[in-house]
């Protein structure tokens, strides 16, 4: 019974872990769907002030047709974009 008990809970753990690897691995940001706070909260170098100019870019100009665009938005250079190019597409 308590072998049961510890596999079940072994195979539950491990299921848990491997589907939050799975999770973090795959998942990139949509620069012409998020919002302002997960803007501010996934992209390195962006805070607040910088999230809320990407989205008002997003709605003046239109979605954003590549990465190298976000260099467009006041307050983002290159090298913010070079940062967070694996973690962002513009779908």
């Amino acid at each position: 019974m308590t072998r049961n008990i510890i596999a079940a809970l072994l195979v539950s753990i491990l299921s848990f872990s491997s589907l939050a690897f799975a999770e973090g691995k795959s998942s990139k940001i949509n620069i012409n769907t998020a919002s302002a706070k997960v803007l501010d909260k996934e992209l390195k170098y962006v805070g607040e002030t910088i999230a809320k100019r990407i989205v008002e870019y997003r709605k003046k100009h239109g979605n954003f047709t590549s990465i190298e665009e976000l260099s467009n938005v006041r307050g983002i250079g290159k090298k913010v974009v070079e940062a967070n190019k694996k973690n962002v597409v513009a779908q």
